[in-house]
């Protein structure tokens, strides 16, 4: 894939990221005036149990619909019909379930007999399964521009629901929960519509050759996946779970603000994985000897992952002011929270050896690991520092995770990835988080920045004047 293609379909994609990037500057400060740091808290509770109760539905038939999509050229449809079989029936079990026995489920999951939350609890899961399958299929249609219209959508009614019912629901966190489950249903239909080509059922398209991949062949691949996605939900969750124990809603709430700041570094993680899965795929079944371009985008991403971390904890203070007064206690949460979408989004580089080698029970033994981790970090942590502790838990645990995930990538597919830069600049990074977690801006938190900043670019500086060079780019 040439250079100017490879740009063109990574700028479709960060389009729609970069929009929301900027709506999520409006949003965040928008919604931590609208409410408490108790109703945020009590929002990323519900937020934990649907994204749990989504992975069990998808039963890993989602990754395993990417890993097939490029072998069933010109049956897609067939494919897409076959993994949406038994999440769908799945999903529909687990209605019928929250119907019987709502009141019980309702007391144990929210601590209260709300029948409008366990409503919107039951039509988010369906909401979820679909939005996700159908944008599964623009992004591997890889249609960016779409996609970002989709991203688009979602966050911009997000905003809209929440500005029309905050005054009637009284400022309450039903109003967060709202906005997200219809704008799910938004997007859901947003996405079938663009991808309608491929849901659209006819005659032409039943008559084509039989899938070489069975039920059995998607649950094989996806199944070990449901472990692996539970256990990265326990590893992404330890830390609001022991907040919610030991320091209850209000300092979750916090917590939730902080991880709301750098959710909006998550927009440059979305828009590049968004991108990259379906382009390395592509780009490995084409020609599995592809080692020096996965090297070349992995210089790429950690350069640039690396420099927005440095001046996202650079600039903190600012960023965090624009939160409002009750949320200022999330300045010394945020720095070590940037470890997680700059080390995820880096190893989503590194790893890919473990699903091209089609072994994804290693995501398990790597879930594991880190999960592990990060609990006991949080146990020991938390109790002392509170969000900080968790803050400081989690971001160690996402750089054993990116490590743990390249080591085992790197024995299955072997690619030079100049680890030891990466490394490096991790050591720099963390000493900048460590100080800018206990202190605010002074001399000594610039001239730690400013070091950083040097170190990057003395490190990739080659690189750099590589990049420049579109003879380099050609192959």
């Amino acid at each position: 894939m040439s250079k100017n293609n490879l740009v063109k379909k990574f700028m479709d994609y960060a389009l729609g990221s970069g929009i929301v990037l900027l709506l999520g500057f409006i949003s965040a400060p928008l919604n931590t005036r609208l409410f408490t740091p108790e109703e945020f808290g009590k929002f990323s509770v519900f937020l934990m149990y649907v994204t749990i109760l989504n992975m069990i539905v998808m039963m890993g038939f989602d990754q395993a619909f990417i890993r097939h999509f490029y072998i069933e050229k010109g049956n897609e449809t067939k494919l897409l019909y076959k993994s949406l079989k038994i999440p769908v029936i799945i999903c529909t079990l687990v209605t019928i379930l929250t119907v019987i026995f709502n009141r019980q489920i309702s007391m144990m999951l929210f601590g209260t007999n709300n029948n409008q939350l366990l409503f919107l609890f039951t039509i988010n899961n369906f909401s979820m399964l679909i939005s996700g399958f159908a944008t599964l299929v623009i992004r591997m249609q890889q249609k960016g521009k779409l996609y970002s219209m989709v991203q688009v959508g979602q966050k911009l009614s997000n905003i809209i629901i929440i500005l029309l019912l905050f005054i009637p629901l009284n400022s309450s966190f039903l109003t967060l929960i709202y906005a997200f489950v219809f704008s799910n249903i938004l997007i859901s239909i947003m996405a079938i519509f663009f991808g309608r080509e491929v849901w659209l059922i006819s005659r032409d398209k039943l008559k084509v050759k039989n899938l070489h991949t069975t039920t059995k062949g998607l649950l094989k691949f996806g199944f070990p996946l449901v472990f692996t996605f539970l256990v990265t939900w326990l590893f992404q969750s330890a830390d609001r779970i022991f907040i919610q124990h030991y320091r209850g809603y209000t300092e979750l709430g916090l917590y939730t603000a902080a991880f709301s700041i750098i959710a909006l570094l998550n927009a440059v993680q979305g828009a590049f994985t968004t991108f990259w899965v379906p382009v390395a795929y592509e780009r490995y079944e084409t020609d599995c000897n592809s080692q020096h371009f996965f090297k070349k985008v992995t210089s790429i991403v950690s350069f640039i992952m690396f420099f927005v971390g440095i001046m996202i904890i650079f600039f903190k203070d600012i960023i965090i002011f624009i939160l409002g007064e009750e949320f200022r206690g999330a300045s010394n949460i945020m720095p070590f929270l940037v470890f997680m979408p700059l080390m995820y989004t880096i190893s989503e580089t590194t790893f890919l050896g473990i699903n091209f080698k089609k072994k994804s029970y290693y995501h398990i033994i790597i879930a594991l690991s880190a999960a592990g981790l990060n609990i006991i970090g949080n146990a020991v942590l938390v109790p002392k520092f509170g969000a900080t502790g968790a803050a400081i838990s989690t971001g160690i645990a996402y750089i054993f995770f990116f490590s743990i995930r390249t080591f085992i990538s790197n024995r299955l597919y072997k690619v030079n990835f100049d680890l030891k830069r990466i490394y490096l600049m991790t050591i720099c990074l963390s000493i900048f988080t460590l100080y800018a977690t206990f202190y605010s801006f002074d001399i000594y938190y610039f001239l730690i920045g400013i070091w950083n900043i040097i170190m990057l670019i003395i490190l990739y500086i080659k690189d750099i004047l590589r990049w420049t060079d579109y003879k380099s780019f050609k192959k």
